[in-house]
């Protein structure tokens, strides 16, 4: 059965699975919720079960680094992504309780990210890219990588909370999505629940629907440019320090 394959004796008091199952149905009432009151649902107090998500997984062992070889090892959980899951979950988590700060809470995920790849990681990975100098043939792995890439470029975006007439927690909220499943897609798939191309229709659509959000929202597609501008810049090997400095300044500049 599906439910004896999820279940662990590290978790022997189903703390994880319990956050797991009140997170994902957090995300359908509150998405559920907006589109029918135009707002999230003490949104404030609700978030933190997507903080304690995170805490709780820290019960488990998990690979020390990255693998690198093996495709089915490919599918277990290792510390890095462990850590950087939380720091970008809790980026959007924050920044909805303290709006005001969202954008030094940007910098902070940054650093934070930096920090973890620097005495845990590998330097020549990304969590989202892999290996930064192999260059796949393939078309389709590449306009896969370039659209998580953008996608997570579009989350740091949102987060921030600019070129926005007031800042959005239910665009936030829904960037927490694709983080905070990603984990437990690797789970689905390393114990044969799911095939890779189910959870790569599912990952795709979840972060598919922040731009479909976005419209729904504004009714304009800003979100793009505010993607796309980002990667480029990233590509061409300009620090993501300066990129988001400049993307904060200008949204100054325009709303003065």
């Amino acid at each position: 059965m599906i439910i004896l394959k999820l279940i662990t004796h590290e978790d022997k008091f189903h703390l994880h699975k319990t956050m797991g199952i009140l997170t994902l149905t957090n995300f359908f009432f509150q998405t559920i919720h907006y589109f029918m009151h135009k707002r999230l649902y003490c949104i404030n107090y609700y978030i933190f079960i997507h903080i304690l998500l995170h805490a709780s997984s820290f019960i488990f062992h998990v690979l020390p680094k990255r693998p690198k070889n093996v495709d089915k090892m490919k599918m277990f959980i290792w510390e890095e992504l462990r850590i950087h899951s939380m720091i970008f979950a809790y980026r959007a988590c924050f920044s909805i309780l303290f709006q005001n700060y969202a954008r030094i809470i940007i910098f902070l995920t940054m650093i934070a990210a930096d920090l973890t790849t620097k005495y845990v990681g590998d330097s020549s990975y990304t969590t989202v890219r892999g290996q930064h100098d192999k260059n796949t043939q393939s078309i389709k792995k590449q306009i896969y990588s370039a659209f998580f890439s953008m996608s997570q470029m579009g989350a740091t975006a949102i987060c921030t909370g600019c070129f926005q007439p007031t800042y959005n927690n239910f665009l936030t909220f829904q960037t927490l999505i694709p983080i905070q499943t990603s984990a437990f897609g690797l789970t689905l798939l390393r114990k044969n629940i799911i095939s890779k191309t189910t959870w790569q229709i599912v990952y795709s659509l979840e972060l598919g629907s922040v731009y479909i959000f976005w419209y729904y929202v504004y009714g304009n597609l800003y979100i793009v440019p505010m993607t796309a501008i980002p990667y480029i810049l990233r590509k061409i090997g300009i620090s993501k320090y300066v990129i988001w400095s400049l993307f904060v300044l200008v949204d100054i500049i325009l709303r003065k």
